[in-house]
């Protein structure tokens, strides 16, 4: 291949860049391309996954409050995207907390970024720390070969303090227009589905199909143990699928269909939200490593 071209950018690329208007500026990012994906990482928050195209269809979910550098109150301040971390600190809303945690709101510090024509791999460590509290890193790894419809993501947590801490996890995988549109299926192997809210609770027979948007209708969420940790939304009319693999098995599925908000989030996690929260404990020097995959592909 290397007589073929004149730079491996050809192939793949990575570019640190950083935006400088509206409210996402001062926001530091790195914009991917393999010649199959093209995706956004936000350096400035946690090397979640901004924005997704599969072949140059959008898959990702937006939020109307976009890329906002602000981080004081969630409704106004969450951009969805296609990954948003939650923890480590709370996932759910839990008192005296953010919601949905503060990993997010940490910036990366980038340790190594190769992109050639072999692929791009990245890693970035996180660092969530308080004075006399936490000292949790989390190593950061994404990954992605060249050609490849896969985004691989390889978590490592170290307890860097000397007392237990406990943390929970969840990956915030928002799905969005045209990969979510009427007639698209939810696909999963399931040992048991629990749904959130009274309100879920009545369109558990709808649970994993996908209808058009309904203005200012309320949201959905089930809690999924899965046999796999694999879920999948399958659109047969635009021929694409769109799979989220995790080595998590326990999985809450988002679905809200209010015109504007029109989305479906699919998303491992070490512990279901509310009262079912149970936290993960990490000894002293101990750590854990969590693996995520991504894949947008082309289905008959």
């Amino acid at each position: 291949m290397i007589r073929k071209i004149g730079s491996p950018e050809q192939v793949c690329s990575a570019q640190r860049v950083q935006i400088v208007d509206g409210r996402g500026n001062g926001a530091r990012q790195i914009i991917v391309a393999n010649g199959k994906l093209n995706f956004i990482l936000s350096e400035s928050n946690a090397l979640d996954i901004f924005r997704l195209w599969h072949e140059g269809v959008n898959a990702s979910f937006v939020s109307k409050n976009g890329l906002y550098t602000a981080a004081d109150d969630f409704l106004r301040d969450f951009p969805c995207g296609m990954l948003y971390t939650c923890g480590l600190d709370a996932i759910g809303g839990v008192e005296g907390h953010r919601l949905h945690g503060n990993i997010h709101t940490i910036p990366a510090e980038i340790k190594s970024l190769e992109a050639d024509e072999k692929g791009v791999k990245i890693v970035g460590e996180i660092r969530d720390t308080a004075l006399f509290g936490q000292n949790l890193v989390v190593t950061r790894t994404i990954e992605t070969a060249a050609g490849s419809d896969e985004i691989r993501i390889t978590d490592k947590i170290e307890n860097r303090a000397f007392r237990d801490e406990k943390y929970c996890l969840l990956y915030h995988v928002n799905i969005g227009y045209p990969f979510v549109d009427e007639g698209a299926k939810i696909e999963g192997k399931f040992v048991k589905s629990i749904a959130r809210t009274p309100w879920a609770e009545h369109e558990k027979k709808k649970m994993l199909s996908v209808e058009a948007p309904e203005d200012n209708l309320e949201e959905t969420c089930y809690f999924h143990e899965t046999k796999d940790g694999v879920m999948s939304l399958v659109n047969k009319k635009l021929g694409k699928r769109f799979t989220v693999k995790s080595s998590l098995k326990k999985f809450v599925q988002w679905k809200s269909r209010a015109s504007g908000d029109y989305v479906i989030g699919l998303e491992p996690c070490t512990s279901w939200l509310d009262d079912k929260l149970k936290y993960s404990v990490l000894k002293p020097g101990k750590s854990v490593t969590i693996s995520l995959t991504l894949k947008a592909e082309n289905i008959k």
